[in-house]
């Protein structure tokens, strides 16, 4: 039963971790590239939310051994971002864009497989 909850525990932790804290580190790393942005038109913390259900549904694949639907999960995001990002007058929010995904995405996928790691070995 201790190792349960410990598996338990350990898996609710890395996700606050993954997802809480990486909004978080995200920011952090990005934060200076902000001030270098025009007026934003979209939904005031709308980035935030898309990072938390990214860095989420990264958790959740890598946990399921799932980790090819990450794939799919970064062709989603760019599809979705390719309309809006197109011309040169918006290179700055593109980079932007790109900064912030790829570090979410890096710090998600690092999080998810320690957390696996961790299970693995203690629990």
């Amino acid at each position: 039963m201790n190792e349960i909850l410990l598996s338990i525990l350990v898996t609710v932790l890395g996700a606050v971790v993954t997802v809480w804290l990486g909004g978080f580190v995200v920011g952090k790393v990005a934060s200076p590239y902000a001030d270098q942005l025009g007026v934003d038109s979209g939904l005031k913390e709308g980035g935030r939310l898309i990072g938390y259900c990214e860095r989420l549904l990264i958790y959740v694949f890598v946990l399921a051994n799932a980790p090819s639907a990450i794939g799919f999960l970064v062709t989603a995001k760019s599809l979705f971002r390719f309309g809006e990002v197109t011309g040169a007058e918006k290179r700055r929010h593109t980079e932007y864009i790109i900064i912030g995904t790829l570090v979410s995405f890096a710090y998600a996928v690092t999080l998810s497989y320690l957390v696996r790691w961790v299970l693995r070995i203690f629990a």
